[in-house]
């Protein structure tokens, strides 16, 4: 058993009435699928009829980006840092969209990061995988964080395009990690959306003017006139060396101190399900 699986990732439900079994079995046929240093990889799942429970087991990540933007006060990384990160992002999300599939829900809290600073994208619930014989990447449903949603959705199209929803998504995320803020913001999901579609996009001024021209290509609100993956990977300030001035935000530790570390993931069952009297987890059937 590799040294580097990640414990699990559980779901209980009741594979007659509850439809998070339907959704997770959909998630579980995406991932299985994929195979990429940038998305993240699913060894085995294990579902215990007795339980009613999933039990999808995935390669060992130490944190989500998200919890390094919070642990720091102004809730941005340096840029070398964001660059980085953003690099990795794109590689990721260039395979997945080359597989037809759109993820739907890009953002800090659904990038993870391994011991050796690898991102890996993950959540893919709402994601959605186009059909083989489909001509293009028209979607019609959308089920992701507001903050990150485009303009065409704000606004209520039927149809918009899921490769261009994915890059207005990781244009906020780059926004997010490079500032600390989102590019709109509201006091509810109405004026949220109200603003995505209608007000002016506003940049920090002493942002760097080669990162401005990428954060605004990519959130276009046009999708024909938005960046396209390809516009993005070959963008200067993508290809750009950047120095590292300063110290990278560091992985904040679990609680108690305890150290991230690679661990097996029979171990880290027992451990984690005995105090629940759950002991026999691993009784159930390989799906």
């Amino acid at each position: 058993m590799p040294n580097n699986w990640k414990g699990i990732s559980k779901c209980e439900v009741n594979v007659k009435t509850n439809a998070v079994f339907v959704v997770s079995c959909s998630e579980i046929q995406l991932l299985r699928r994929l195979d990429h240093k940038n998305v993240i990889k699913l060894y085995s799942v294990i579902y215990n009829e007795a339980k009613e429970k999933l039990y999808m087991i995935m390669e060992y990540c130490v944190a989500v980006i998200q919890e390094l933007l919070d642990a720091v006060t102004d809730k941005k990384l340096p840029i070398f840092q964001s660059h980085d990160y953003f690099s990795q992002l794109v590689l990721g999300l260039e395979y997945l969209h080359s597989q037809g599939i759109i993820h739907k829900d890009i953002k800090p809290g659904n990038l993870l990061l391994t011991n050796a600073g690898t991102i890996k994208i993950t959540d893919f619930g709402v994601s959605e995988m186009l059909d083989t014989f489909q001509m293009s990447d028209l979607c019609h449903l959308s089920q992701g964080s507001p903050a990150f949603q485009p303009p065409e959705i704000a606004d209520g199209n039927e149809y918009f395009s899921g490769f261009k929803v994915d890059i207005w998504s990781s244009g906020v995320t780059l926004f997010n990690l490079t500032t600390g803020k989102y590019p709109f913001e509201g006091d509810n999901i109405y004026r949220l959306f109200e603003n995505i579609s209608k007000c002016e996009l506003i940049i920090p001024s002493d942002m760097d003017e080669s990162l401005q021209s990428l954060i605004r290509g990519m959130l276009e609100k046009s999708p024909t006139d938005r960046f396209s993956i390809e516009s993005i990977k070959y963008h200067d300030w993508v290809k750009k060396k950047h120095p590292r001035i300063g110290l990278p935000v560091q992985i904040p530790q679990k609680p108690g101190g305890q150290e991230y570390r690679s661990m097996s993931v029979l171990p880290y069952l027992c451990n984690l399900h005995s105090r629940n009297s759950d002991n026999n987890a691993m009784d159930g059937q390989l799906m």
